[in-house]
């Protein structure tokens, strides 16, 4: 086991790339889905936050599954309804088809997203667990990356059905690899922990964990709502401008190179110099000025780049946040109440600003409302720290 865990970490990293894979999807293809499909961009903005729409009513019970039915299992079924809503989505003629689509695959990475995490911690349980962690959450924008780079040239080469196909040809590859590769580590602790888990006194998350926890997951929402925007509206945006398909894609797969690199950076610096606050201001606010500027700018490609690497800089602080406001023994139950939070946010946001567009005309607005949210975070995170400093009461 120890000899393999690697090779096992691989088999998850490279499914999960799939996850990233499909998010890009809608976004790389949104011009030629208006046109074809008769769409506006709103329902643009619909289908790409249908992906999180359900999160908050899966997160909980795909732990629940993961436990009972093991979490290897849920992973292929979850893999296996992603590569199913890809197909569905490459045969669609209309917007409920697409969208039945696009539920199917968000539904399905979430639960691989819960579950995967559980896979890794037992994997690599004492030793290394950081380093696999920040392997497996990266697989994440590589995925988007490689969307990106990609899409396009299949958009405009086969037609925005054969992009479709091919995420979900690439969810089918990782489910199968997945079970080829992956095994599970010794069953003896299994059972001890679960009759643990059931004979302990049960603890029940205070009001203030509950708030601290909700505030965590709007920050972790507003800022990233700078490159969320970017990743969704951008292509938009650059072929408004007189670009193609294709060469939109490749111009902003740069911002999300650049974010792939910051995140482990991000997490080194921060350790290093042990001021998150000063960390998570400071990237906030110079992420929230390069995605605003970007609709000024003729040549946004340095904009872009910046706005990866200061999002990406603060992931690991803001990501802790959620272990620092819950109590262990209510770690479940905050971890899904702030999954909850982050996806209500990641469903509303696409839809408000493909709403935007359709009201102005402009694809540039989008980037304005990426900026303002991810300059909020600065906000809710001063909010958090007050709730933080309150006495606790009883």
């Amino acid at each position: 086991m120890t000899q393999n865990r690697w090779l096992m970490l691989g088999a998850l990293f490279l499914a999960r790339v799939s996850l990233g894979y499909q998010f890009q999807t809608v976004a790389s293809v949104a011009p030629l889905l208006v046109l074809d499909l008769g769409i506006n961009f709103t329902e643009v903005g619909t289908l790409i936050g249908f992906f999180s729409a359900l999160g908050f009513v899966t997160a909980l019970p795909a732990g629940i599954a993961g436990r009972r039915f093991g979490e290897k299992r849920v992973v292929l079924i979850g893999l296996g309804l992603m590569a199913l809503g890809g197909f569905v989505m490459a045969g669609a003629d209309g917007f409920w088809v697409a969208g039945a689509g696009r539920l199917m695959v968000g539904v399905g990475g979430i639960v691989i997203t819960v579950t995967m995490v559980k896979l890794v911690g037992d994997l690599f349980e004492g030793r290394e667990v950081v380093t696999a962690m920040a392997i497996l959450m990266n697989s994440w924008p590589v995925g988007i990356a490689i969307g990106l780079w990609t899409q396009g040239v299949i958009a405009e080469t086969w037609g925005w059905n054969a992009v479709f196909l091919v995420a979900g040809l690439g969810s089918l590859a990782g489910m199968l690899l997945v079970a080829f590769v992956y095994r599970a580590p010794g069953q003896a602790v299994a059972p001890t922990a679960a009759v643990a888990e059931t004979t302990k006194p049960k603890s029940r998350i205070s009001q203030r964990e509950v708030t601290l926890v909700v505030i965590a997951g709007v920050i972790w929402t507003m800022f990233n709502g700078g490159f969320l925007m970017v990743m969704s509206f951008g292509p938009a945006l650059m072929v408004e401008r007189g670009s193609d398909v294709a060469l939109s894609g490749l111009l902003i797969s740069n911002g999300t190179i650049a974010y792939m690199i910051a995140i482990p950076l991000g997490a080194w610096l921060s350790e290093r110099w042990a001021r998150p606050n000063l960390v998570m201001v400071g990237s906030f606010a110079i992420g929230a000025v390069a995605v605003a500027l970007v609709p000024y700018v003729s040549d946004p490609l340095v904009l872009f780049v910046a706005a990866g690497i200061f999002i990406g800089i603060p992931t690991g602080n803001v990501m802790a946040l959620t272990v620092e406001v819950v109590r262990p023994e209510n770690r479940n139950t905050g971890t899904g109440l702030y999954y909850s939070v982050h996806h209500i946010g990641l469903t509303g946001m696409p839809i408000l600003a493909g709403w935007m567009v359709d009201i102005t005309g402009d694809a540039a607005i989008p980037m304005i409302v990426g900026g303002v949210a991810t300059a909020f975070a600065i906000v809710m995170l001063g909010l958090l720290r007050m709730v933080q400093r309150r006495p606790v009461r009883g």
